[in-house]
């Protein structure tokens, strides 16, 4: 991984003017177990959450965060790029966001918010394909034409 990413700043004639955030769907899980009976220590990848989110962040969008279990997200920290101010910056911003999310479970439906993003990183295969509720709002997203934006192992 490298200790900066490409991310550089948009400008968009018309930014997002709503009151509605991005649900950022992330796991509070990052114990992966491997067929050996090993585990594996992952998360949310920083650079596939964080990016994306910045730009997001560009269009006029601003976030609420949710995990299956209301538990505080789990990044591959391994994966942060730290020389990276805007990153870096955005993550900060998010710190209480990031220490005591939303739990899927307690968010009834879509109606609040401007879209769904759920980022990559092999810790979003240990909890978040297995969730009733992620299901409930991915159908209702797909139902109601709500932008929907997965990346890499983001199910």
């Amino acid at each position: 991984t490298s200790a900066k990413t490409k991310y550089e700043p948009q400008e968009f004639a018309a930014k997002y003017a709503g009151s509605r955030p991005v649900l950022v769907v992330c796991t509070d899980d990052g114990k992966m177990e491997m067929a050996n009976g090993k585990v594996f220590n992952s998360g949310n990848h920083p650079v596939e959450m964080f990016v994306p989110m910045l730009h997001f962040q560009d269009a006029g969008f601003d976030f609420d965060i949710a995990t299956v279990n209301g538990g505080a997200v789990v990044l591959e920290e391994w994966a942060f790029p730290r020389d990276d101010d805007s990153v870096k910056k955005l993550h900060e911003r998010l710190q209480d966001k990031l220490k005591a999310p939303k739990k899927l479970s307690d968010i009834p439906s879509l109606e609040n918010y401007a879209a769904v993003f759920i980022p990559g990183g092999h810790g979003s295969m240990v909890n978040l394909p297995f969730s009733p509720d992620l299901g409930r709002l991915l159908r209702e997203a797909h139902e109601t034409g709500k932008p929907t934006v997965t990346l890499c192992h983001g199910p």
